[in-house]
């Protein structure tokens, strides 16, 4: 190997600290001496500069108010004189005069000391603008140039003087000050790296001393220095180095320490693989002495480990040197003294020491861990092929982690065991940081018990996972705790089985609860078992508290049969092969009220052998269909009687020839049966529409009241009849209405007034603003002094086709109120009848008023329509 370079040379690094620090101080000092020369030197320059050009502006200003009068007197002589003057003076080199106009006037120059004068002459300038009274100075190369005007206080100057001053003195004056300052600063700067030269060689010969005992400190364990310094920071590197150098004995004398204690044979191998050096273990572990061990070579206690062996490990490259150390484990099996051989783990290490490379070789006999290790594997083994998912958590470290689990336990939780080991049992843990059950798991890790609980928290797919949880305290054999084992049991399939199971029934419990049709159910001993509210209500009895005990079936119809009319019970049973067809009947019972049941009995065959009944109320239904044969009759007749006179007087205008007085009283029958035909047509029409489209053509919007009353009065004015309406004051509001509709509505009210008054009498109609239900209503109200109607008349008065004259003299076809009513249903209003027989009806029609009107004023004074 090549000796390492003397340290300090300048020619070459690494550098001493003296050259490194005199250098970086050198180019400091010299780069401050020349950045601060620049500043000076422009600093001179701007000085000169400026004290040159006070000098020519003074000699400016001299010159323009000396040549002022003459300027004005035109004398030029005296003029001449004034300039000639102050040529003279030092470095006063050209002094000229120039008119306001640009034109010379007077100009003397001094060359080599002589002055030449001259007046006038071709020189001209341009002269400034007439506002500006000054002009800016102007440096040459060799002149300071500088101007003042001829100022008598008029608009612009009456000339202008220029003043040159030689710059060449100056400029000379200011390099021999600046080579006197540079040769001073440089004199300075050498004397200052002269100094430091010294100083730093004094400062720094304690750091050299040190430098050169670290060196020789690996070849001198325990050595200490003493130096004799007055820097603090060399006298802590000295102390600094002495500790180290104690530190180090300290150390070798822990290594080898630990090595002579150490469980585990360390030995020593020479490049021949021959041993150079053992522990106490070594003689242990192979049963010889480190005397018969020292000079052999270690193939003779561990067969196979041979030097060519180890070489190959390591590899035998030319520069193997310079490569970096390298730790090879193996197993072998070593041999004792008597020949017996056991398994060890050698772990082998490249050392360089002493220019000699050398291998250290830990020998482990691991005969102990194999037959642990066997034992371990085959529980081990169990446990992964276990199907139930088992976990062990440490109960002695912190936390309590988890530090095995077997492949159910994985596939239980969809995790992978590095998201598993080392997480304690908040792995569990759910949606719900206070889970009963893992609040549970924690106080029985607490008080080192069993416990048994239920947990559940997401899978990271986002499925759930429901886990019932077992765990066991395991202890020592001093029985201390160190471990608790837990068996995790993955039932998410049951529970919620079981869940769907109680949510199923409570559905069937609400639906059969909250149907409106009935049901009971018997089991197979026909016993009731369940009577839902909705029987109890039809048949006003509480079947299920009737009595202690169960009723039976028979019992059950016996009872139903005593609510019903005689021969509309349930049939009695009879029994066929076939006790899965279901039984149907129509029930008429009389208490607690009359009602109409459509009963279905059925046995499940195909499950238990329940019975079940099922009731549905078909009193509405029953009562619409007699109410549709009704109306089908009563639609029939109304029609057969205009169409029969119809086709009567037209069969007879077709055979037979009558008088024309007679033939248009027939034809005149005609059209009257056909308008009352068209009528009812119409207003079957319109009832339908409004029914079949409930409401969904209406265009309700804010509509004045007053022309709604106005319209549906006007429609029916007839000027061939004095009958009149009273109409009393209409307030100013508007109402929410399809005004096509409504209109329809008031006229069939009005034209009812007049037809059911057939002997006269006064027709009114008036409108108020009422309160209903806290919502504002306009209430329209007509009246007659008609033929009225009785009680049970006025209850059916509503009734299509329903009418209180059934003489026939008044025509109409009983449609009109129905209209109305469906109308005012449909506007969220309402329709209300009085009357008194013989002494007329009374109409209230309610109709919303809009938000947005104002309520008027109800009083008023009647206005008299002709109808």
């Amino acid at each position: 190997m090549s000796k390492p370079r003397r340290q300090g040379a300048w020619y070459a690094p690494p550098y001493s600290l003296r050259t490194v620090i005199l250098l970086a101080i050198s180019m400091a000092v010299l780069l401050c001496a020349g950045l601060y020369s620049v500043v000076a030197y422009n600093r001179m320059a701007s000085k000169t500069m400026a004290s040159a050009g006070r000098w020519p502006q003074s000699v400016a200003k001299l010159a323009a108010s000396s040549s002022a009068n003459a300027l004005i007197l035109e004398d030029n002589a005296a003029a001449l004189s004034a300039i000639q003057q102050l040529v003279v003076l030092q470095g006063i080199d050209d002094v000229a005069l120039f008119h306001g106009d640009g034109r010379i006037w007077i100009h003397v120059r001094k060359t080599e000391g002589q002055l030449t004068s001259e007046i006038g002459g071709k020189e001209r300038i341009s002269p400034p603008a007439s506002s500006t009274k000054t002009v800016s100075a102007r440096v040459t190369q060799h002149a300071y140039e500088a101007w003042d005007a001829v100022d008598l206080g008029g608009a612009t100057p009456l000339a202008w003087v220029r003043v040159q001053f030689n710059l060449d003195r100056r400029r000379e004056e200011l390099e021999r000050l600046w080579h006197e300052y540079l040769t001073g600063t440089a004199l300075i700067v050498v004397l200052v790296l002269i100094s430091l030269h010294f100083i730093l060689g004094w400062a720094l010969r304690p750091i050299r001393s040190l430098s050169q005992f670290a060196e020789t400190m690996s070849s001198h364990l325990g050595q200490q220095i003493t130096i004799a310094s007055t820097c603090q920071e060399a006298e802590q590197l000295a102390a600094a180095l002495n500790q180290v150098s104690r530190g180090m004995v300290q150390q070798i004398a822990r290594v080898q320490a630990i090595v002579n204690t150490a469980a585990d044979a360390i030995i020593g191998l020479d490049v021949n693989g021959r041993v150079i050096s053992t522990n106490p273990a070594a003689t242990s572990i192979f049963g010889r002495p480190q005397e018969a061990l020292a000079g052999r070579p270690l193939e003779q206690c561990v067969p196979g480990l041979s030097i060519e062996l180890v070489r190959e490990m390591f590899g035998d490259a030319p520069d193997l040197l310079g490569r970096p150390r390298r730790i090879v484990r193996h197993d072998f099996f070593g041999t004792r003294a008597d020949g017996t051989l056991f398994p060890v783990e050698i772990s082998l290490g490249e050392v360089l020491q002493n220019d000699e490379l050398r291998y250290a070789c830990i020998v482990r006999d691991v005969t102990d861990e194999r037959a642990a290790q066997e034992t371990s594997d085959l529980y081990e083994r169990a446990l992964a092929g276990s199907h139930n998912a088992v976990f062990i958590t440490h109960a002695r470290q912190e936390n309590q982690p988890i530090v095995y689990i077997n492949e159910a336990f994985q596939k239980i939780t969809d995790l992978p065991p590095h998201k598993i080991l080392g997480r304690n049992l908040n792995l569990f843990q759910g949606d719900n940081p206070h889970d009963p059950g893992l609040l549970e798991l924690d106080r029985a890790l607490r008080q080192q018990r069993n416990a048994n609980v239920m947990l559940r928290r997401r899978r990271e797919n986002g499925d759930a996972l429901i886990a019932e949880v077992s765990l066991s305290p395991v202890l020592s054999s001093q029985g201390v705790l160190t471990h608790f084992v837990g068996i995790a049991s993955d039932v998410t399939a049951r529970v919620q089985a079981e869940q769907a199971m109680a949510d199923r029934s409570a559905q069937l419990d609400a639906i059969f609860s909250l149907s409106p049709d009935g049901f009971v159910l018997f089991d197979t001993d026909e016993r009731m078992v369940f009577a839902n509210p909705a029987f109890e209500r039809m048949t006003g009895i509480p079947w299920m508290n009737t009595s202690p005990e169960s009723m039976t079936l028979d019992e059950f119809e016996k009872t139903l049969n005593n609510l019903c009319a005689v021969g509309h019970g349930l049939p009695p049973r009879q029994t066929t092969d076939d006790e899965a067809e279901p039984r149907q009947a129509k029930l008429q019972l009389l208490h607690p009220q009359p009602r109409v049941l459509q009963a279905q009995s059925r046995r499940n065959m195909a499950g238990r052998r329940e019975t079940i009944l099922y009731f549905c109320d078909v009193t509405h239904e029953d009562e619409v269909d007699r109410m549709k044969s009704e109306f089908l009759a009563s639609a029939a007749h109304e029609l057969r009687t205009p169409m029969v006179s119809i086709f009567g007087f037209t069969e007879l205008l077709l055979k037979r020839r009558f008088a024309e007085e007679r033939q248009t009283d027939m034809l005149q029958t005609i059209h009257r049966q056909s308008g009352l035909l068209v009528n009812m047509i119409n207003e079957l029409l319109d009832l339908a529409r409004i029914e079949s489209r409930r409401g969904l053509d209406l265009q309700i919007r804010a509509h004045s009241l007053r022309e709604l009353v106005d319209s549906s009065i006007k429609g029916l004015m007839r000027q061939e009849t004095d009958r009149q309406v009273s109409l009393g004051h209409v307030p100013d509001v508007r109402v929410l209405i399809d005004p096509e509709k409504m209109q329809l509505a008031l006229n069939n009210l009005l034209g009812n007034a007049f037809k059911y008054s057939p002997q006269g009498g006064q027709v009114s109609l008036t409108v108020e603003i009422q309160m209903r239900d806290r919502t504002p209503y306009a209430v329209l109200e007509v009246q007659d002094q008609g033929i009225g109607m009785k009680p049970e008349q006025l209850e059916r008065a509503f009734e299509r086709f329903f009418r209180a004259d059934t003489t026939g003299n008044i025509p109409g076809t009983g449609l009109g109120l129905s209209l109305v009513k469906e109308i005012a249903d449909l506007h969220s209003g309402h329709i209300e009848l009085a009357s008194e027989f013989g002494l007329g009806t009374t109409a209230r029609l309610w109709l919303p008023l809009s938000e947005a009107t104002p309520m008027a004023d109800e009083a008023g004074t009647a206005d008299i329509y002709t109808i």
